[in-house]
């Protein structure tokens, strides 16, 4: 390492702030008590050493969009962080001996953003990435994402009127327990991700996040990533840090519903304004297709008054805005902001900063805020398009207009495809079904398996559905012999079991009644109709559409984003996807994707 490095003993100073904007080695362990200076953004080279006991194989992982590497051998973890000089840091790995070899970028698994195939064109004319799963046996089994802890009340969280503070680092359980007892504080900011984060992280976990909020806190979810400067692509930038936050939420306990700000410190208006504002619609856009609010925290002067002055002009914009002004005054009045706009309980003030206060005999390094924030929770964007090529086993999906955004390899030849939100982060993923073993194979990330499950017998057609509400998909199947559905809350044991319709009709799911949970319907190709139930213990006809012509294949989607399924059809000669109005046959939808040899599907990609 360069000598000109700091390098701190943990073990020594167990109060030392683990901070990546400064080069310097950290040896050993970070305390649960660092004592970090608020306000402190971007990163730099730097490395964490620090002794570690898991059961991984030696190796190395990349993620470019945290500007981190983690290099891991027996009885060591080394953490890397970098701004611009990725070759160094790993440099000084490989001279440790550590591995660096063809590192794993943890960010380039997941398809869901743009692939390398590019923007444009539809899935037929895209290029085939990688190599499909081959022979009997599925992908080795992976254990799943964490799921929401606390889902349900997820927009409650980040809801609060009165005092917070955040913090670089996530203050250990006896400070908070103590700034509970003792402060006027009731919210806390945390920073969830990205590049520009400069504090480990050690106490922020799910279960603190599930123990705090249990303690009466709220919470203010930061990702501090890119900054204005450093914006190169705003649309494929904006869409990969909201994204990003989004799957960072879920892991600790925050699902769709929690309201999610984007951290851009000030900036030059003139010169990056045109950059900003892109960035800013795509992160806000791409956060409400997950469910998610959208926040944004910027100087008053600069990166707020830039949002105030082009409102109205075609951009999307954040739901909250968190404005940074030490002006000491206490409320959510701002010079930059006129009265009208983000005027319903939309906005924080940051009032006061880098300043350390000692509530019940705990220190930390804060900043102050007052917040005027309730709002709803959003329900995922609307249904988008794609198709599964089974003679290569790729699924392709499109954008929202309709055009390639990316593909991966899964399954087998003769599989079925499925989409779902296997683990309630508000993103449908890939699956299949293995008809020739009556296999489930359901994965969250489009490559490694996370549910692998037998079940039903030989000739019963998948369905997957959100039967309880809670936000995650579980599998079930349609038996043609009895024309009854059985159906799992827990991919493993059926729980229900109801008739509806006869052998020879085509299995639907869909939430027909926009209450957060599926239901079932049949489709009768002989009379093109959709006969749709909002119960699964009966199986009455709630609803019927008839809708298509004879040889469309049905699907379900919902094609306006209201929370609400709706019918539709797929049409093989013209790769054409047409939707139906609620409870109508007037069409409200279509796009045209893939080749006339694919098979249709649908999800929230």
């Amino acid at each position: 390492m360069p000598e000109s490095w700091q390098v701190v003993d943990l073990t020594a100073d167990p109060t030392s702030c683990v901070r990546f904007d400064r080069h310097a080695v950290y040896l050993g362990t970070p305390g649960s008590e660092q004592n970090c200076p608020a306000g402190l953004t971007g990163r730099t080279e730097a490395l964490l050493v620090q002794p570690y006991q898991g059961a991984d194989a030696a190796g190395t992982t990349v993620s470019a969009i945290a500007h981190e590497v983690v290099a891991t051998a027996p009885g060591i973890r080394a953490t890397a962080t970098y701004d611009t000089d990725q070759a160094l840091v790993r440099g000084i790995l490989a001279g440790a001996g550590l591995p660096v070899g063809a590192p794993k970028d943890g960010a380039a698994k997941n398809p869901s953003g743009r692939g390398s195939a590019g923007k444009g064109g539809t899935a037929g004319q895209a290029p085939v990435a990688g190599a499909p799963a081959t022979g009997a046996q599925a992908p080795a089994a992976k254990a799943p994402a964490a799921a929401a802890l606390v889902a349900n009340a997820a927009s409650d969280l980040t809801n609060h009127s009165g005092l917070g503070f955040d913090a670089c680092a996530a203050p250990d359980n006896a400070t908070m327990d103590a700034w509970m007892s003792a402060s006027p504080y009731r919210a806390v900011g945390i920073y969830i991700g990205g590049s520009r984060r400069s504090c480990v992280q050690q106490n922020l976990t799910a279960s603190w996040v599930q123990r705090q909020a249990g303690a009466g806190w709220k919470f203010l979810p930061l990702y501090a990533g890119v900054q204005a400067h450093q914006i190169v692509s705003p649309d494929t930038e904006g869409r990969a840090a909201a994204d990003d936050a989004a799957d960072q939420a879920v892991a600790l306990g925050f699902g769709p519903g929690a309201l999610l700000y984007f951290n851009m410190e000030s900036y030059k208006v003139d010169l990056y304004s045109a950059k900003v504002l892109p960035f800013v619609s795509a992160w806000t856009s791409r956060l409400h297709e997950r469910g998610y609010n959208a926040g944004y925290y910027s100087s008053s002067s600069t990166g707020i008054a830039d949002l105030v002055a082009n409102q109205g002009s075609g951009w999307a914009m954040p739901d909250v805005l968190w404005t940074g002004n030490w002006n000491d005054v206490v409320d959510t009045s701002d010079p930059k902001i006129p009265a009208t706009l983000w005027s319903n309980h939309q906005r924080v003030h940051q009032y006061h900063g880098n300043i350390t206060e000692t509530w019940g005999g705990k220190p930390l390094g804060i900043d102050q805020n007052v917040l005027d924030v309730q709002l709803q929770a959003r329900a995922p964007g609307r249904s988008l398009v794609g198709v599964y090529r089974g003679s290569s086993q790729l699924f392709a999906i499109a954008d929202v207009n309709g055009n390639f955004w990316g593909s991966a390899p899964f399954g087998n030849l003769g599989d079925v495809p499925l989409t779902g939100d296997w683990n309630g982060d508000s993103k449908d993923t890939f699956g299949v079904y293995r008809p020739s073993t009556q296999s489930f194979y359901l994965t969250n990330d489009q490559t490694l398996v996370a549910v692998s499950q037998r079940l039903g017998a030989a000739g019963d057609r998948p369905v997957v559905g959100d039967w309880d509400g809670n936000g995650t998909d579980t599998i079930g199947f349609f038996r043609p012999s009895d024309a009854r559905f059985y159906l799992t809350n827990d991919n493993k044991n059926v729980t229900v079991v109801v008739a509806m319709g006869e052998g020879t009709d085509v299995p639907l799911v869909g939430d027909w009644d926009g209450d957060g949970r599926d239901s079932i319907g049949i489709y009768r190709p002989g009379t093109q109709g959709f006969y749709l139930s909002d119960s699964i213990s009966q199986g009455r006809v709630d609803h019927t559409v008839i809708f298509g012509d004879a040889g469309d294949k049905p699907i379900v989607g919902d094609w306006d984003g209201d929370g609400t399924d709706q019918v539709g059809i797929h049409r093989a000669a013209a790769s054409g996807f047409y939707g139906a109005a609620k409870d109508s046959g007037t069409l409200v939808y279509s796009a045209h994707f893939g080749n006339p040899t694919d098979t249709p599907i649908i999800g929230r990609w």
